[in-house]
C-alpha cells in the first residue's frame, strides 16, 4: 500500500451516516491542488478532535492511498486520519473568485454527460449547472434509525466521549431539474448535504412549528439557491448501487440585484 500526501479543497460534507464497517462517517469530497475531484474515506468527522475538524471551502492536507472499492470509483481514496491537518479557509470575504478558480474547471456540461462517463467507469464525482430547477420536494421519512444503525451510533468515541447520538432527519429532500441538454428527460434526485440537515434542526429550534420549518427549508434551498442565484449541483455516486446523488449546492453569484433572503 503506497501512501502520499495530498492537499484538498473541501467542497462536500454530507450528513453523517452509520456504517457497520466504518462506524459513523461523513462522505467528504473536494478538489485537489492539481484540480481533480477526490473522495476521502472513512472520515469519522464528529469523532475528530476539534483541531482536526474542517469546513466547506477549507484546505486540508492528509495522507491518502488508492481505494480497492468493488465499484472501482476512480476518485475514492482511503485516508490516514492521524495525518489530517486543516489548513487555510477560502472565505467569502476573500471573494468567490478564489473559490471558483478551483471549482469552475471541474464543472461538466450536464448530469447526462457525467452519467455517460460514469458508465465507462471514468467518473463518480462531478459538478454541473442545471438548465432549470423545476421543484424542490420534501418527503416524510422514518423518524428513527433502525436497530443496527442505532447500535453503531451509540458507540462511544475515544476523542469525543461527550458526543451526542446523531439525530435522524425525518425527511428526504429532493430536486426535480433538467440539464442543459436537448435530450434530457428530467431528473429527480435526493440531496444529502450536511448543511440542509443541520438547517432543519436550526430552523426547527427557531421557527418552532414543523410547517414553518419546512417552508423556510424550501425558501433557502429552492428560492434562494435557484431563483435568486446562479447555482451548481455537486453530485457523487453511492457506494452500493453506484447511482448519483446531490451532495451539495454551490451558489457563487446572484441572478439579479434583489436582496438575498439569507445573506
Amino acid at each position: 500500500m503506497i501512501w502520499h500526501t495530498e492537499k484538498v479543497l473541501i467542497i462536500v460534507k454530507a450528513y453523517p451516516t452509520p456504517s457497520t464497517k466504518h462506524g459513523e462517517t461523513v462522505c467528504t469530497a473536494g478538489i485537489t491542488h492539481s484540480g481533480k475531484w477526490i473522495r476521502l474515506y472513512p472520515i469519522p468527522y464528529r469523532d475528530l478532535p476539534k483541531d482536526k475538524q474542517y469546513g466547506k471551502f477549507q484546505w486540508i492536507q492528509v495522507d491518502i492511498t488508492s481505494s480497492n472499492e468493488k465499484l472501482g470509483r476512480p476518485e475514492s481514496h482511503k485516508v490516514n486520519i492521524e495525518t489530517l491537518q486543516p489548513l487555510e479557509m477560502v472565505s467569502v470575504t476573500a471573494g468567490w473568485h478564489e473559490r471558483m478558480k478551483y471549482f469552475l474547471p471541474t464543472v461538466s456540461k450536464s448530469l447526462d454527460e457525467l452519467e455517460i462517463e460514469k458508465d465507462k467507469h471514468k467518473v463518480s464525482l462531478g459538478a454541473f449547472k442545471p438548465k432549470t430547477v423545476d421543484d424542490f420536494t420534501i418527503e416524510k421519512d422514518d423518524e428513527d434509525w433502525n436497530e443496527s444503525k442505532l447500535k453503531v451510533l451509540q458507540q462511544k468515541s475515544l476523542f469525543n466521549p461527550d458526543k451526542t447520538t446523531l439525530r435522524k432527519v425525518p425527511y428526504k429532500f429532493r430536486y426535480k431539474f433538467h440539464c442543459d441538454n436537448a435530450t434530457c428527460n428530467g431528473h429527480d434526485m435526493q440531496i444529502i448535504d450536511w448543511e440542509i440537515a443541520q438547517a432543519y434542526w436550526n430552523f426547527k429550534r427557531i421557527y418552532k412549528t414543523e410547517d414553518l420549518t419546512l417552508k423556510m427549508i424550501r425558501e433557502k434551498w429552492f428560492i434562494y439557491h435557484f431563483k435568486q442565484r446562479e447555482s451548481y449541483f455537486v453530485v457523487g455516486t453511492d457506494s452500493h448501487w453506484n447511482n448519483f446523488m446531490i451532495l451539495t449546492v454551490v451558489s457563487p453569484k446572484r441572478k439579479t440585484d434583489q436582496l438575498d433572503l439569507f445573506t
